[in-house]
């Protein structure tokens, strides 16, 4: 494709690279615009003799048909296509999941000229159930696209597992929940944490199914996580106060208990308190204390890979610093 400046007369089959306005500014040709013979008496009529045309070469893709072919090769299950529009076309997703993307692979159909692809961030729950449900959307920079480009990008997006995968949330998952503190402090502690975790469950497809209070002591957190632990997919450990230090009571009972503590502590914020620990494929979350509150945190970072079955390790933790700094940090 290539830019060139045309007498009016000389434009049919071309395209209209700028848009064209009447005396008063009112837009009258819109740029895109594949310019016919009834184009040109308007253009006339305005008093325009020469205009910036785009001349297709024999081997070019116009954006409509690059954008259509391209969003084809990347659709993979539970993902639909909207209209294209002006050289765009947007993912959406279909059914309740989690998105997973190749951001190597990414990153190269990015670097192929004309085309970009943007995603939301991986690992966002998406689908009509959630907050988010446009997954991608696709543009097509230029009015036409090189065949070899179009094919180098589409070399890109064919394989399988796709650029973007999103995961559904299938099957009913069960959890617990294990609360700790002073007895004297349980209802509280009850009330704060029990129904926001019922809520982020239950928007995930999970079932709240147990839940329990204790002391803040060793033998009695050690025998309830345990048995909790062996009864569910899932248990979430919340306290009267976050989990300060890798020897604290509740990481010190779930190690006796038989458990693995994989990591202590996160790189976002809201959540830097988080801990993590597994009974051999079960999870256990130590939620920190934003998870009184539904706003978005570490826990909804975290929990829905865990519902599906991701073990977590203290690499994926440090990778959540990228992007992890939720909330708006004043200076000063």
């Amino acid at each position: 494709m290539r830019l060139e400046e045309r007498a009016a007369a000389e434009t049919v089959g071309t395209i209209l690279v700028h848009n064209i306005a009447d005396a008063e500014g009112r837009r009258v040709l819109k740029k895109g615009t594949r310019l016919a013979e009834e184009h040109l008496a308007r253009l006339a009529e305005l008093g325009r003799s020469t205009v910036v045309v785009a001349v297709l070469d024999a081997d070019d893709v116009r954006e409509d048909e690059a954008a259509v072919a391209l969003a084809e090769a990347l659709r993979t299950d539970h993902l639909r296509l909207t209209r294209v529009t002006g050289g765009r076309v947007n993912l959406v997703a279909e059914a309740d999941g989690l998105l997973q993307v190749d951001a190597a692979r990414l990153l190269e159909l990015n670097l192929v000229p004309g085309i970009t692809l943007a995603t939301v961030p991986p690992f966002t729950v998406v689908g009509p159930s959630q907050r988010t449900v446009q997954v991608a959307t696709l543009k097509i920079i230029p009015y036409a696209v090189p065949r070899r480009d179009l094919e180098r990008a589409l070399a890109l997006a064919r394989p399988r597992p796709g650029v973007l995968e999103v995961r559904p949330l299938t099957g009913r998952r069960r959890a617990a929940m294990l609360l700790t503190g002073e007895p004297s402090a349980h209802e509280k502690v009850r009330a704060e944490f029990v129904p926001p975790t019922r809520t982020r469950l239950e928007r995930l497809g999970a079932e709240l199914v147990a839940v329990e209070a204790v002391p803040q002591e060793v033998p009695s957190i050690r025998g309830a996580a345990a048995r909790l632990a062996a009864e569910v997919d899932l248990l979430v450990i919340a306290g009267q106060t976050s989990i300060m230090d890798e020897d604290d009571i509740t990481l010190r009972a779930l190690r006796e208990a038989g458990a693995e503590v994989v990591a202590h502590g996160a790189p976002v914020e809201p959540g830097n308190l988080l801990a993590l620990a597994y009974f051999t494929h079960t999870p256990v979350l130590c939620a920190p204390g934003c998870a009184r509150g539904l706003g978005y945190n570490v826990v909804d970072m975290v929990l829905p890979r865990l519902l599906l079955g991701d073990r977590l390790e203290r690499r994926d933790l440090a990778a959540l610093g990228l992007g992890g700094l939720l909330t708006k940090v004043e200076l000063g």
